[in-house]
């Protein structure tokens, strides 16, 4: 989870999980890192940006920490897509609505191309691909030449699990040009200690040792497991019977996330 050193990013967009009331945005050590490298990645080449991957496993908070970052960065700048296609017509599609080209994409592959070039000529972007993982080579390689293209100003941040990373390295041509490669790795138990009592009121008074007990049980460092437990946390107090915090609470949310999960300490 993230925000900006200095000030929380001006936005009414809210990346907190089901939209959790009451979750604040938390700096940790990897989204201070993501932070700095989004601004040398947009400040790269004069201003023209450069190209970064984020990778890791799933629910670390990657996509949380570029999007909550850009929205203080380049709030009106910035172009968000997540692909549920690997294809390159997937691709040009959703560049194609989020460059607010009118109609719809040309069928014709090469004047649809040449219009997404010609809108990204007119002013600085970035560019933000989730799930990049999926993406085939020619929607790779579209990506690259968008970016080299001598006449767009496009920093390209790529976000992805785990497998991103193997997948840009067999691509030298898309490899050579990534400036900044960020890896995301669970929450150790000290950053559990310092980051989750901050994450939402309800942690404010809840013993050390029970977060570490938590995060041993069911967690491990992922943001996205600590999310819905806070999320049915918070469903379950502010609704009746309004049950008091417990490991006996947490533990009959920890048996909704995960019915095989046991009844003990």
């Amino acid at each position: 989870m993230t925000t900006t050193p200095d000030n929380p990013p001006a936005t009414s967009r809210n990346y907190h999980y089901l939209g959790l009331p009451g979750a604040r945005a938390i700096l940790t050590r990897a989204s201070e890192e993501t932070y700095a490298n989004l601004l040398t990645t947009l400040r790269a080449d004069n201003g023209n940006g450069a190209m970064m991957c984020v990778h890791g496993g799933v629910g670390l908070g990657k996509t949380f920490a570029v999007g909550s970052h850009l929205d203080d960065l380049a709030p009106h700048t910035t172009l968000r897509i997540k692909l549920s296609s690997s294809k390159i017509q997937a691709l040009r599609a959703a560049l194609y609505k989020k460059l607010d080209l009118p109609g719809q994409p040309p069928a014709g592959s090469t004047r649809c191309e040449t219009m997404i070039k010609e809108a990204l000529t007119e002013t600085p972007r970035a560019l933000v691909v989730d799930e990049a993982q999926w993406l085939d080579t020619r929607a790779f390689e579209f990506i690259r030449e968008l970016h080299d293209d001598e006449d767009t100003r496009l920093a390209v941040i790529l976000i992805g699990a785990e497998n991103c990373y193997q997948k840009i390295k067999n691509r030298p041509a898309l490899d050579s040009r990534i400036l900044i490669w960020q890896r995301y790795t669970p929450l150790t138990p000290g950053e559990v200690l310092t980051a989750i009592p901050q994450y939402h009121p309800l942690w404010t008074d809840v013993p050390a040792d029970d977060f570490l007990w938590i995060d041993d049980l069911a967690c491990h460092g992922n943001f996205r497991q600590w999310a819905k437990i806070t999320y049915l946390l918070h469903e379950a107090t502010t609704h009746p019977p309004h049950p008091a915090y417990s490991r006996d609470l947490i533990r009959a949310l920890l048996s909704r996330i995960d019915p095989t999960q046991r009844h003990f300490d």
